[in-house]
């Protein structure tokens, strides 16, 4: 296997540029050569070959099987089963370590390259099928084969598209086999001819690579200089920074590795001739190049190889040719960097004083910089002066000496006022205080330990400075006296006071911070008294229970006072835990807690969250349930639940608020609200019985009683209890006779379902009664009352009709006919009374009726019992006497039913008119017994 196939084939498919990116690929995206010499690529994982892209490659095959097909379609797809075949292999190669499958396409691709070439080779495509066979055969392992590939598209296209980039693989499979001359030929035919390539700069690179591994060293550094050049004026500098490190750090990865081995080719360059003073010396001839570059990368070279000296010698150079470069102060600090690395401390410490003279705050280089866009310059400059203070703080604490603590202090002081609100400041102000207290400088060390304690919010040794001061503060006070000491007295107690508001942890902390809390909450400073009492609780010095029960106490009013009622509750909750509070227990607690729960029901109905509102009050009653609001919260959860139609709950919650308040001041208007949940939800019985019982409260209005009883008899009868549906009617029709048109509405119902129980009897009390309430109606009398009161009269006499049909005019004819006669006039007095309504449906059946009893008279007389002893002649005069006696009411009946039958002029045409018709067509025949005629006439009518 040749050279080549020594690399990783995610590699080579990274190097072709059909082997996973486009041909025109940029810089950033090919492999630089301390990839080639060091590492892998990580590339992403190829994607699956598609069913789509093998069932294309067959359907090439199928189409080139075809005898008839167009030649130039099958040159066209030959070369296309080329590259789906290569695109297969390729794509086998990355999923499938055992490359005998993807091989199998590489040669498949290979042998219909070469096919097409055989008999295309002047094609114009010709040339884009030599680079894919050269790509083919390189994916296949054979490096002399696409070698001689690309020699051919090289030799007999130069005017191929792919003549560039084909230099250029050239270049990279001889820089492979280390062919470093070829290569150079290959990249700076790349170079010279083809300036606007894709492929310019890597060509440049290489070939610069390729004249250093053969040791021109001035050829590869010039090449080198320019390709630095390029990329440093091509890429764009990050936000608000116009420099070399602003561009590399906008390069990507790629193009910062291609700029990272230049440097590196450079400085081993240098190195390998006179340092620092061959930089010198192509600096002076050559403009634009970047000197910070190569100096420091010089130096990180020199660092790598342990030449320390050498290292910081090379950062020093840099200084010196450009003291004023944004940069010089991280070549200070680099420099002493390596003074550190070489263990040379004297010189660690000389080149930090000397940063520290160079850039302090105060010094003349930030006449010409801004510090706030210096991070780096300022961060070495607090490194270096807290080395410099604590070197010489340990040399104070050895020696004793004055001077040495004064120059410690002096460090310390320096730091504090270049940096006055840094973090680190904190720490330095802290071993100011221990300089001043072991120099004897107690009111100084009082100031600096506190502003550590105090001024630096985080400071982890916050705590043990502010118990610091404070005993620096002690020994302060008794060095005073007079009024001297007592001004210091009061200043003393503050302090006290304020670490221990700061230092919940320390033993006397608790009993300051209680007593903070509860003058904060007195004073209505609510979020400090919160923020006291928060420290005293979760402080690991808690305190005393009595402390713990204020605190809480303190919270609970608090946020319950601003409005943070879950927080509220959990702090009434905690008090209770611990026995109540000093002021605050029992059925006092209980009600805080309770109204704290409230509150947070009230908050969720007004925010529209109602399953949390209905949830929060009913959880009044369970936490507090010696509360009086529990009864109040669970009826609004009842009303929430009902608005939301959630009958069902409401239900449950309504019977258990009865269960739970039997005596209630709301129980009436939750009979109200269960029978309406009752109803809502298809209970038809239980929401008539709950109305009954509104009906029967005296807390509700006498119009609301009234419906309720409406209501309650209507669910009963609608749930078939008929029993008591009756009892409520009738109950209803005691309480409110007026309106009478509802009243005689009310009696119907009743008189209807007592027929509904065959209770006749009370069917005919509750018609009379719907007559007498008509008769008296008065001015509330109307067409419906009328026709209720007309249908109960006619109703009322079919009895007497009834008594009237069943007597049997027998022998003697005088007494039974008598009777007869007082039984129809009582009918007919009946019928008359509902005829006298003028209800035209009443009216017909009434005249109907009256007609009847009149024929029905004539019939009875002429059917009754003959008397006996009658001879034949008598019994005939008889005979004739009982005909003239019948005649006349037949003739009464006829006249009735022809009155009954005009008032189908008037458009009244219902049974009884009907009837009458067909009564008429037997009694006489010969007028109303032609039925096509009567029914023209009843058709006219309408």
């Amino acid at each position: 296997m040749t050279a080549g196939l020594t690399l990783p084939v995610v590699l080579l498919c990274g190097l072709w540029p059909f082997g996973g990116s486009s041909r025109g690929e940029r810089l950033q995206d090919v492999v630089t050569i301390g990839e080639l010499e060091g590492r892998q690529l990580e590339m992403p994982a190829a994607a699956p070959v598609h069913a789509d892209t093998r069932d294309a490659l067959e359907q090439y095959r199928r189409f080139l099987e075809l005898p008839e097909a167009d030649p130039e379609l099958q040159r066209e797809a030959l070369r296309r089963l080329g590259d789906l075949s290569l695109s297969i292999g390729e794509l086998e190669s990355l999923e499938n370590p055992d490359y005998a499958k993807s091989m199998a396409f590489h040669r498949d691709a290979i042998r219909v390259y070469e096919h097409w070439l055989a008999s295309n080779l002047n094609d114009t495509r010709a040339d884009r099928v030599l680079y894919q066979l050269a790509r083919a055969y390189d994916s296949a392992g054979d490096t002399e084969l696409a070698l001689a590939v690309l020699s051919r598209l090289v030799t007999h296209y130069p005017d191929s598209t792919f003549m560039d980039e084909a230099r250029f693989r050239q270049g990279e499979l001889f820089f492979s086999q280390q062919d470093f001359n070829a290569a150079g030929d290959a990249f700076a035919a790349v170079v010279l001819n083809h300036p606007d390539s894709s492929y310019f700069q890597q060509s440049l690179y290489k070939y610069a690579w390729s004249q250093f591994k053969l040791g021109e060293y001035d050829r590869s550094t010039v090449a080198f200089l320019d390709l630095l050049q390029l990329r440093l004026r091509a890429a764009a500098p990050a936000a608000g920074e116009n420099s070399d490190a602003g561009r590399l750090a906008s390069m990507t990865r790629p193009e910062r590795e291609l700029v990272d081995d230049t440097l590196r080719a450079l400085s081993l360059t240098f190195a390998f001739l006179d340092g620092p003073d061959s930089i010198n010396a192509w600096l002076d001839l050559r403009q634009g190049d970047s000197a910070w570059l190569l100096y420091t990368r010089l130096g990180e070279l020199y660092r790598e190889q342990e030449r320390y000296l050498d290292a910081a010698g090379s950062y020093g150079a840099f200084v010196a040719r450009d003291a004023l470069h944004p940069y010089a102060p991280a070549a200070s600090t680099t420099r002493i960097e390596a003074y550190q690395d070489g263990r040379f401390p004297g010189l660690v410490l000389e080149g930090k004083q000397e940063f520290v003279a160079a850039y302090g705050l105060d010094a003349p280089y930030w006449s010409a910089h801004e510090p706030g866009a210096r991070p780096d310059v300022v961060n070495a400059l607090k490194a270096h002066l807290s080395d410099l203070a604590v070197h010489d703080h340990a040399l104070a604490q050895e020696s004793g000496l004055a001077a040495d603590y004064a120059r410690a202090a002096d460090w310390y002081r320096r730091y504090l006022a270049y940096f006055p609100a840094d973090p680190e400041s904190a720490q330095r102000s802290f071993l100011l205080g221990e300089i001043l207290t072991e120099s004897g400088d107690y009111s100084g060390a009082t100031e600096f330990y506190e502003r550590a304690a105090y001024a630096y919010p985080g400071y982890e040794r916050a705590a043990e400075a502010g118990y610091a001061g404070l005993l620096a503060s002690t020994a302060r006070l008794a060095q005073l006296q007079g009024s001297a000491h007592a001004t210091w007295q009061k200043v003393q107690w503050q302090r006290g006071l304020r670490f221990a508001t700061f230092f919940p942890m320390h033993p006397q902390a608790t009993a300051v911070l209680t007593d903070t809390a509860e003058q904060y909450f007195s004073a209505g400073q609510l979020m400090p008294a919160l923020r006291v009492s928060g420290q005293l609780l979760t402080s690991v010095s808690v305190g005393s229970l009595e402390q713990r029960k204020v605190a809480w106490t303190v919270v609970a009013h608090s946020h319950f006072d601003l409005g943070h009622y879950p927080r509220a509750e959990r702090a009434y909750q905690e008090l209770r835990a611990l026995g109540g509070g000093p002021t605050l227990n029992g059925t006092e607690l209980d009600e805080r807690l309770a109204a704290a729960i409230y509150r947070q029901a009230e908050a969720a109905e007004a925010a529209g969250a109602n399953d949390e509102a209905v949830m929060n009050y009913l959880r009044v009653a369970v936490a507090a349930p010696a509360a009086a609001a529990g009864a109040n919260a669970q009826y609004d959860a009842a009303t929430l639940l009902l608005r939301a139609e959630d009958w069902n709950g409401a239900i449950e919650v309504l019977t258990a608020f009865q269960r739970a308040y039997p005596a209630h001041r709301f129980n009436d208007d939750i009979v109200a609200k269960l029978a309406i949940a009752y109803q809502s939800s298809g209970q038809t019985l239980a929401a008539a019985n709950e109305y009954e019982r509104v009906s029967n409260l005296q807390s509700m209005s006498g119009e609301g009683r009234q419906e309720a009883l409406w209501k309650s008899a209507e669910l009963y009868e609608q749930a078939g209890d008929i029993g008591p549906a009756r009892a409520a009617w009738q109950r209803y029709v005691e309480r409110y006779p007026y309106p009478v048109s509802e009243s005689i509405e009310v009696q119907q119902r009743l008189a209807d379902l007592a027929r509904r129980m065959q209770d006749e009897n009370s069917r005919r009390d509750w018609l009379r009664k719907i007559i007498a309430s008509d008769s008296l109606a008065a001015a509330e009398r109307n067409d419906r009352t009328r026709t209720l009161a007309a249908r109960a009269t006619l109703e009322l006499a079919e009895p007497r009709r009834a008594a009237f049909a069943a007597v049997k005019l027998t022998a003697p004819l005088a007494d039974t006919l008598k009777l007869k006669r007082n039984l129809m006039e009582a009918a007919l007095k009946a019928y008359d009374d509902a005829a006298s309504y003028g209800v035209a449906e009443i009216t017909t059946v009434a005249t109907y009726q009256v007609a009847d009893l009149y024929f029905q008279l004539g019939n009875d007389l002429l059917d009754s019992e003959r008397p006996a002893g009658l001879n034949a002649d008598e019994l005939e005069q008889y005979e004739l006497l009982l005909e003239e006696q019948a005649f006349p009411f037949e003739e009464k009946a006829i006249e009735l039913f022809e009155v009954n039958t005009t008032r189908a002029l008037a458009g009244v045409y219902d049974e009884w008119v009907a009837r009458s018709y067909e009564r008429l067509a037997t009694l006489i025949p010969a007028r109303y017994a032609k039925t096509e005629k009567a029914e023209n006439y009843v058709s006219a009518i309408y």
